[in-house]
């Protein structure tokens, strides 16, 4: 996972906090259990946001992974993404390809960066 992911459960986390303790001090009246069911919903929230978080970097991963897998270059990838339009309407394959297209080139720059910047840390 990228670092930035942790600025993701900080989040979260205190949003279960906030969440689970103001609800138990508007029921209990008790700061005391408030603020231990705050963390408790703190640990609860930053651990279900981090499946979710995970589940879906999986599934980008292996979408990642089967198409570089087959080794395709960038020009019959764009060929097989169109083709596999359902409806067979051009303007659904054009909104595809250009889809696929943009999607390649953020990957391709991303690449770039990242080893300009590995390169830097040497």
């Amino acid at each position: 996972m990228n670092d930035d992911a942790k600025y993701f459960f900080f989040l979260s986390g205190f949003i279960g906090f906030i969440f689970f303790y103001g609800f138990s001090l508007v029921l209990n009246h008790d700061p005391l259990k408030s603020l231990i069911y705050g963390a408790i919903g703190s640990l609860f929230f930053s651990l279900s946001w981090r499946m979710l978080l995970s589940s879906a970097l999986k599934k980008v991963q292996c979408t990642r992974e089967s198409v570089i897998g087959n080794g395709l270059d960038d020009s019959e990838i764009l060929k097989k993404v169109s083709t596999q339009s359902p409806d067979g309407s051009a303007s659904s394959s054009d909104l595809v390809s250009s889809t696929a297209r943009a999607n390649m080139e953020a990957s391709s720059t991303r690449k770039s960066l990242t080893s300009a910047g590995n390169s830097l840390k040497k």
